[in-house]
């Protein structure tokens, strides 16, 4: 069985939460049951929507208009169902709101964006860390290890947005993803299409993969977003 008109199912998170393994969990669902899908890594080099040359131009004035230009070219040439896990949010509206772009540039940006997808019958899952400390301290440093920490506090440090707010160390890390965080469900919030919210993996201790699965493949009206 095989989807004519491209379906974008989009994965969004903190770094850390899951994205990427859910995404490859959807993708292998998809494969099980002979659906047609396509998955890409959120930080590949040549991602279809956000790569390598485009995320390093996040600073350009033009970056919103020209990441919406991709989505649209994108969901104008594939079919099928598309797994893009961060693209929506963590390598767009993140860059934007590290480079202390205003709420009002952000939200202006978001609502272009899903007009231009729009015709792919988007869905969002959101993979959220209800307590960013505990998810950073207790679970991600961890799993992940010192080295991989240090490398996101030294980035959060280096963003104009950071040297604005004086946001240094473990406590402006948390802080800067924090608030990305509630910037990005804020900005979900409104957003025209099905959303649904699931408890990050740090805190879950897992990922109920049917649930998000069903989420994904309903087509039902879509004025009643999923709960959590």
């Amino acid at each position: 069985m095989e989807a004519a008109q491209p379906q974008l199912w989009l994965i969004e998170g903190l770094p850390g939460a899951g994205k990427t393994s859910a995404a490859q969990r959807m993708h292998a669902q998809c494969e099980a049951r002979g659906f047609r899908a396509r998955w890409w890594l959120e930080e590949a080099r040549d991602h279809p929507v956000t790569p390598s040359p485009l995320r390093k131009t996040a600073a350009a004035p033009d970056f919103a208009a020209r990441c919406v230009s991709a989505f649209d070219g994108f969901v104008r040439t594939e079919s099928g169902i598309l797994i893009l896990e961060g693209a929506a949010f963590q390598s767009t509206v993140r860059f934007m709101f590290a480079n202390a772009r205003s709420l009002a540039e952000m939200s202006g940006y978001v609502a272009a964006w899903a007009q231009a997808v729009t015709s792919a019958e988007p869905r969002l899952l959101i993979l959220e860390a209800r307590d960013p400390t505990a998810h950073y301290t207790a679970f991600v440093s961890r799993t992940r290890g010192d080295l991989w920490m240090q490398r996101l506090i030294s980035y959060v440090e280096a963003t104009p947005l950071a040297r604005q707010r004086r946001w240094v160390g473990l406590d402006g890390f948390i802080q800067f993803w924090a608030e990305y965080q509630a910037l990005c469900l804020e900005l979900a919030a409104a957003l025209p299409w099905p959303i649904m919210r699931m408890g990050a993996w740090s805190e879950a201790g897992l990922f109920d993969e049917e649930a998000a699965f069903d989420f994904f493949r309903e087509r039902p009206p879509l004025s009643t977003p999923a709960g959590r």
